[in-house]
């Protein structure tokens, strides 16, 4: 059985892409997330180690935070997928769906660490997408919603559910959130062992963005 590991956001998308390549056939070895080392909070998605930890202990999967500043970041992580290359994992998987840019960048990593890359949601219909992660029992809570977007902060800590997706869809916002749109923390679903627990803390504004504390 092919073997991969994964770089996981805790985002819907990167769920799904993971629950894909195991329905498909695919061993996980572990998943890698990586940590912006000036706040201890994972990258993007703002969510911090004890969570994180919590979330591969339910998945029953080893987790590698990577500590990363924003000039080391692509070094970390190939430095991380390469420890995955040396215990004979041969695949790496990624979340992306349809940013080329992305996929340059997925594709650079994994083959700077003798992986080859897997994008199971590659060109998926981002809709169908969202739809399908619900479909397939997932849970997620929305985490952060951009300021251009202008969703409103009570969306934050609610379900991705249909009223969601409907307020999206009317007010002609992607419902994917492939534009930086919001972003999604799952915290049940098919994989889980057992839901995932967190207290919430406030709202953090950026000049971008706001974002639901989860600790």
């Amino acid at each position: 059985m092919t073997s991969f590991c994964f770089s996981f956001s805790t985002g819907k998308d990167s769920l799904i892409a993971l629950d894909t390549l195991i329905q498909t056939g695919y061993q996980p070895a572990g998943l890698i997330t990586s940590l912006n080392a000036d706040i201890q909070r994972s990258w993007f998605h703002g969510v911090p180690p004890a969570i994180l930890t919590q979330i591969g202990t339910s998945l029953d999967l080893p987790l590698t935070l990577v500590n990363t500043q924003v000039d080391d970041y692509q070094t970390a992580m190939v430095a991380a997928l390469t420890q995955y290359q040396k215990q004979g994992v041969t695949h790496c998987g990624f979340g992306d769906i349809d940013i080329l840019q992305n996929r340059q960048w997925d594709e650079t990593v994994a083959h700077a660490a003798q992986l080859i890359p897997l994008l199971p949601l590659w060109q998926a219909d981002r809709t169908a997408n969202v739809h399908h992660f619900l479909n397939r029992g997932y849970t997620a809570i929305i985490k952060t919603v951009s300021k251009a977007s202008k969703i409103p902060t009570a969306f934050l800590g609610q379900p991705l559910d249909q009223t969601f997706i409907d307020y999206l869809q009317a007010h002609n916002l992607d419902v994917c959130g492939e534009n930086g749109e919001y972003h999604t923390l799952v915290v049940d679903g098919p994989l889980f062992k057992q839901p995932i627990t967190y207290q919430t803390a406030g709202i953090f504004e950026s000049p971008y963005a706001y974002s639901l504390i989860i600790n």
